[in-house]
């Protein structure tokens, strides 16, 4: 069980969203990592190592990994 960001109430680990306010925490990191993957191409142009882990960034973020998600 953890927390709600939003509202504070305990919702399960599984849960896609809170069922008390609705909030869904993966939108939020799949936008950042939207920004991410936008970014980091901007950033390619110019300085190729830190735009290339900016995309390589953002696409962990909305896609997820087996490497940094935790095990259920």
């Amino acid at each position: 069980m953890v927390r709600c960001r939003n509202c504070g109430e305990e919702i399960s680990r599984h849960d896609l969203e809170c069922p008390d306010c609705g909030y869904n925490p993966g939108s939020a990191i799949r936008r950042f990592g939207a920004g991410l993957v936008i970014f980091g191409a901007g950033i390619a142009f110019v300085s190729p190592p830190i735009g290339l882990f900016g995309i390589f960034a953002g696409i962990i973020a909305m896609g997820g990994s087996y490497l940094v998600t935790p095990a259920e």
